[in-house]
């Protein structure tokens, strides 16, 4: 399974308090859990606009802004998403969901949570309101950021839970288990306090897990690998970030990690459900570039190496990894960058250029891998062709409209 959403953390606007390609559960870290998956609802999704909830070969409507991503195999998965009215027309200020059976060419509408959206341009998000989803099976998915909503019937109907005490800024699933990071950081929040929590899939009983705790960040980063989660904070003054992690069970105080890193403005983590973790380092910024190092390890963040060093434009914010071994990075002001082989390289995509200007104009452009050759990309804020897909690792991407 493989999610995605565009940002958390302070500063710009962009770096939101949601965190940045939730990575839970993994199947791949980022890719497929396989499993049939039931037949598209009939109707258009709860608070949507009119319109054609199809994809590419649907006419009518206005193509919708995206905000998150998730998949549970190379041929199902889901979107977040709303009107480009959401703002402005009270009678459309509801998040949408679509879901695609075959890879993303098409997209129906199933129901979603009726609450407002969580947008990039918002410096304070509505209490009420979500901005993420994370589906881990063909029937069990959330909507989150900062409320927490959760359905069993891969999305016919949504059942709002009771929050783990504050803001939920990501969320990780791991067997029968859920992790919740919860905070208050973003625009208005320079600095923030956050602290994981554990519950039994479907229940409001959360368990503050001890040791997963932290202060004066400015993003943090979730991610599931097994039966382990993993935490990383970047703090708020460009100092040494924080990595965490322990049991999903929370039954064992999480324990800190070796981070190799010296210093961090932004940062990236994803995991592979086999141990490999991907740890990314951004600078300080300017002019949109920003000198980044990227690590791998396979001993549960025991021990790391050093791999090439990503291109220097943009800020990175995200990463995504399969198991093969197939890297993504995401981030404001910046093109997807792509690995095929454990981070020993970087490449970009022609087939992305026009993306990439939207990015260079303010829109993040967000890229994960499904499985070691699918690919799907999204950007926040973009009008029309707002999705893009890919069947060979990302070297050649096609884009699609959701409506």
């Amino acid at each position: 399974m493989v999610s995605g959403v565009i940002g958390t953390g302070s500063g710009a606007a962009w770096r939101r308090s949601l965190a940045c390609l939730t990575a839970a559960g993994l199947l791949t870290t980022t890719a497929a859990c396989g499993g049939a998956a039931p037949g598209p609802a009939p109707g258009p999704a709860s608070g949507s606009a009119s319109g054609s909830a199809r994809g590419s070969v649907a006419h009518g409507g206005d193509a919708l802004i995206v905000l998150s991503a998730s998949f549970v195999s190379a041929s199902t998965g889901w979107l977040l998403a709303y009107s480009p009215c959401a703002y402005q027309v009270r009678t459309c200020r509801t998040v949408v969901v679509r879901k695609t059976v075959d890879g993303g060419r098409t997209w129906s509408a199933v129901h979603a949570p009726d609450v407002p959206p969580t947008g990039i341009i918002q410096g304070r998000p509505p209490a009420t309101g979500v901005g993420a989803i994370l589906f881990t099976s063909a029937r069990s998915g959330w909507a989150f950021g900062p409320a927490l909503w959760q359905t069993r019937d891969g999305g016919l109907t949504w059942r709002k839970m009771r929050g783990p005490g504050g803001p939920v800024l990501d969320l990780g699933v791991a067997g029968d288990r859920v992790l919740a990071v919860t905070g208050r950081c973003g625009v208005d929040y320079p600095a923030c306090s956050f602290r994981v929590y554990s519950a039994a899939a479907g229940s409001d009983d959360w368990l503050g897990i001890p040791g997963a705790v932290g202060t004066g960040v400015s993003s943090v980063r979730l991610a599931v690998s097994g039966g382990v989660g993993y935490v990383f904070a970047v703090p708020a003054d460009l100092g040494k970030p924080q990595l965490i992690a322990g049991p999903v069970s929370g039954a064992v105080r999480w324990r800190s990690l070796p981070v190799p890193c010296r210093f961090a403005w932004s940062g990236a983590l994803a995991a592979s459900p086999d141990g490999w973790l991907f740890l990314g380092c951004g600078g300080e910024p300017g002019a949109g570039n920003q000198l980044k190092t990227a690590w791998l390890s396979d001993d549960g963040a025991r021990s790391w190496r050093k791999l090439a060093t990503p291109p220097f434009g943009g800020y990175l914010a995200s990463a995504s990894m399969s198991t093969g071994g197939t890297i993504f990075l995401s981030g404001e002001r910046m093109d997807v960058y792509i690995s095929w082989d454990r981070g020993r390289s970087w490449h970009e995509s022609p087939s992305l250029e026009n993306a990439v200007g939207l990015a260079e104009a303010g829109f993040p452009l967000v890229g994960m891998t499904v499985t070691d050759t699918r690919g799907f990309a999204f950007q926040e804020g973009a009008a029309a062709q707002q999705v893009w897909l890919s069947r060979d690792g990302g070297r050649h991407w096609t884009p699609v409209t959701v409506r």
